[in-house]
């Protein structure tokens, strides 16, 4: 028996030592210590409180498809008082008219009925007398609007002339007009608007207009009106608008919120990890910024497995039992412990070496 305990006892202290430095070294990799998921529900009272309903209903709804949400009764409650709001025929109506009289709303049905005359001809024309009359009174003259109106007007034409073929670029032209009555059109798309225009109305053609256009009409087809506006504000030139574009074909409608609770970083992350599915990525995100870091350190494997992602665990009981003690140890014991582990191990073998060297010489 004792002889069994002398031969157990230095294998059982070299697995604990190659264990502890495994998880040490796991750690170093990544600590999923760090990780703790977002918490919603504050910010969406928040958004209710001041009655910005849309926003409040999209940031809680791209967390209410994970299960720490969803089965949350508190955000169950929220969802439903927004879905009860936003439903509401009074608050549809008013809606309506805000978006008539102010040209601009939150909601879809605001947003249809403010865009939808910039969409005819009538708009142009109506913007573009508002701008004359503003310059015959000396007050100020908003060029970006004159050149999206006369744009406008030549799409118009173009589209009666082609039987349709150029009304993608109206649409977009309208989009672009709401945003710049909301202030949502960065400086250099300003810029180039005004100087696209007036090479369309030298040349009498859309063609430079439409490679212009054509980001916004895919941006605006994968997220809709108000992302899109809102994702258009944070460029600052054509390269990245063309790199949204290819993001919010991978994320569609998660993008604009994928952005926001990742501080921007999902952008280069998604570059970076090309291969991950949307599914996991997203889930990452649920986390910040540091569940895309976490995730492109250790991989989209391992780090679905430490996070316990029910549909990435491993299928074997054995592995799943085994990947779970490794992921609990990661998470509750602290590393002095193992360091501890590691150095009273390595120190009973050196002994052992020291003991043994000196009954062989």
């Amino acid at each position: 028996m004792k002889f069994l305990f002398n031969l157990l006892t230095p294998i059982v202290i070299l697995l604990m030592v190659i264990f502890s430095l495994l998880l040490l070294k796991e750690r170093k990799t990544f600590d999923i210590r760090t990780l703790v998921q977002i918490n919603p529900i504050p910010h969406t009272q928040e958004l209710i409180t001041q009655e910005k309903y849309v926003d409040a209903d999209e940031y809680l709804s791209f967390f209410m498809q994970h299960d720490y949400v969803k089965n949350d009764p508190k955000a169950q409650e929220l969802s439903n008082l927004i879905q009860e709001k936003r439903s509401n025929y009074s608050y549809k109506t008013d809606k309506f008219i805000e978006g008539i009289v102010q040209g601009k709303s939150d909601e879809d049905i605001g947003r249809i009925s403010a865009i939808a005359s910039d969409f005819l001809v009538i708009g142009d024309i109506r913007d573009l007398s508002i701008q004359g009359k503003n310059y015959f009174n000396h007050e100020e003259v908003d060029n970006t609007m004159v050149a999206l109106s006369s744009l406008g007007l030549l799409a118009t034409a173009t589209t009666v002339y082609s039987l349709g073929a150029t009304s993608p670029i109206k649409s977009s032209l309208s989009v672009l007009k709401y945003g710049k009555r909301i202030n949502k059109i960065p400086s250099w798309l300003n810029q180039t608007i005004i100087r696209e225009a007036k090479v369309a109305s030298e040349t009498k053609s859309l063609t430079k207009v439409n490679t212009l256009l054509t980001p916004v009409e895919k941006l605006y087809n994968n997220v809709g009106l108000n992302q899109t506006l809102n994702l258009l504000k944070q460029t600052k030139n054509a390269k990245e608008l063309q790199g949204l574009v290819k993001f919010s074909t991978r994320f569609g409608k998660q993008s604009p919120m994928l952005l926001q609770t990742t501080q921007q970083t999902a952008l280069t992350y998604a570059k970076a990890m090309p291969n991950v599915s949307s599914k996991n990525f997203i889930y990452a995100s649920t986390y910040g910024e540091r569940g895309l870091k976490g995730l492109s350190k250790m991989g989209e494997s391992k780090f679905m497995q430490r996070v316990g992602f029910r549909a990435n665990l491993i299928k074997t009981a054995y592995k799943g039992n085994f990947n779970s003690l490794i992921t609990a140890l990661l998470k509750y014991l602290p590393s002095s412990v193992l360091f501890g582990m590691a150095f009273l191990g390595l120190f009973y073998f050196i002994r052992k070496f020291f003991v043994l060297t000196k009954k062989l010489f």
